[in-house]
């Protein structure tokens, strides 16, 4: 019922770090810029964030997903990794023991070193923080049989998002359950980058569940520890860091969850003038679902 992803949303306090960060750092260009229009806003049910300025961004591979920062203001007591919802973004890279040089100096902080998955040795990765403190992988696929696809530039698209959860059985019910998407069966999976953060034992392990949302993108269904926090929003805004990530979808009337607001249809970039909507995940994770033509 979902995807492909078109575009990752980023709420960020300085547009013009964010787009040096990924165009020097990281080769993405700059395809579209502007202000957040009324029916944007509307869509997101986020009436403060019409007109703010925003910019989108692609890979150097030319990849159709991309990249939307929109500057806002920071949201007090939200950190990352510390709320459930969206919490990382993970690109697909040419050779990720090359990524730390290429970080060095950069206006990304590394978290975790590139090391091969605790699951498989054909998959290796490493985190950083971005300028925004976005969460983002790093990640090399060595192996085309997983479905994946393979960079296409250094530094190529986002082909696979994080999500934290509450329990491994709210993201199972909706995402399986309700939305129909074939999810895996959850196992122990080490999470470097959020051991660091929480300061755990760095093999400590976390439940882990996929949902394939067909073509080479996948949603990564987290469990976060107890402690973890709803993620605050200000009033009338949209959620602070990695903010909403969009899918195309076949058909918005045959969704089973409501919508935030009424569908619309706006112009640019991702829209292209086709119907979009809002909804909400089971863990405050915001989901733009954007209808194939």
């Amino acid at each position: 019922m979902l995807g492909p992803i078109l575009a990752v949303t980023l709420a960020v306090p300085d547009l013009a770090a964010a787009e040096r960060a990924y165009a020097e750092t990281l080769g993405y260009q700059v395809v579209s810029r502007g202000e957040i229009s009324a029916e944007i806003a509307s869509i997101w049910d986020a009436p403060v964030t019409a007109g703010r300025p925003f910019l989108v961004m692609q890979p150097a591979s030319g990849a159709d997903m991309v990249f939307r920062f929109v500057e806002s203001p920071p949201v007090p007591n939200y950190r990352p990794l510390r709320t459930y919802g969206w919490n990382a973004n993970e690109l697909l890279v040419e050779d990720v023991d090359a990524m730390p040089d290429r970080l060095k100096d950069s206006e990304f902080e590394i978290i975790a070193m590139p090391r091969n998955l605790s699951t498989t040795d054909e998959i290796k990765a490493m985190q950083a923080f971005g300028p925004s403190k976005e969460l983002t992988y790093f990640t090399t696929v060595k192996n085309t049989a997983f479905g994946l696809g393979q960079a296409e530039s250094f530094v190529d698209r986002v082909f696979i998002v994080i999500n934290g959860g509450r329990t491994m059985e709210s993201h199972l019910e909706f995402y399986g359950d309700k939305l129909g998407i074939e999810v895996s069966i959850p196992q122990p999976v080490r999470m470097s980058a959020l051991n660091a953060i929480l300061g755990f034992d760095s093999e400590r392990e976390h439940p882990l569940s996929t949902a394939n949302i067909g073509g080479p993108f996948m949603i990564e269904l987290d469990e976060y520890p107890d402690g973890t926090e709803e993620r605050p929003i200000l009033p009338g805004d949209i959620p602070p860091g990695i903010s909403i990530v969009s899918f195309l979808v076949d058909d918005l009337d045959a969704m089973p969850v409501d919508f935030r607001a009424k569908y619309l249809k706006p112009s640019g970039l991702p829209y292209n003038g086709n119907r979009a909507a809002v909804i909400v995940g089971p863990n405050g994770e915001w989901l733009e679902l954007i209808e194939r033509r």
